[in-house]
């Protein structure tokens, strides 16, 4: 009995503790508002940085989203989706197209940049506070080291 009672807790642990794209996303779901303080594509800072507002729907029964609003809305802004995989090693972003803009003439220039950097990307760091991510197979920049560094707003 005690030895099943063990085995039992050890199953409970082992089954909690490899959900890390659960703790990952929570992470970034948590802030609501981060900064993207700069996208360098191969050393070269983008003039394109602005807020991602993570839509607070259950992320967990649904692809996840964010809003990119770019700073003074000098580029439109944008909505993508994302996900934290391979135990929160890589982000995914994946731009996400809206119905009004489905013919391409109503498109802002954000939403090209955020359709180019659609891709799979290194976690390069995650903290409360800041996250980096790092990718050179994205569908704009491909073979480019694309770097994207957020800053948390919240308190």
């Amino acid at each position: 009995m005690r030895t099943t009672f063990m085995i039992f807790c050890c199953m409970a642990v082992l089954v909690t503790a490899c959900n890390k794209e659960k703790r990952y996303s929570k992470k970034l779901s948590k802030g609501e508002l981060w900064n993207v303080t700069s996208v360098q594509i191969d050393g070269t800072t983008s003039q394109i940085t602005g807020q991602w507002q993570i839509v607070a729907d259950d992320i967990y029964d649904s692809v996840p989203y964010a809003i990119w609003k770019s700073n003074n809305g000098a580029y439109g802004d944008a909505e993508f989706q994302w996900q934290f995989q391979d135990k929160g090693k890589t982000f995914r972003l994946n731009y996400y197209q809206l119905c009004e803009e489905c013919d391409g003439e109503s498109m802002d220039s954000l939403d090209y940049f955020t359709y180019a950097l659609t891709g799979s990307y290194e976690v390069e760091r995650h903290k409360k506070k800041e996250m980096t991510f790092k990718s050179s197979e994205t569908i704009g920049f491909g073979g480019k080291t694309v770097e994207i560094r957020l800053e948390n707003t919240y308190e």
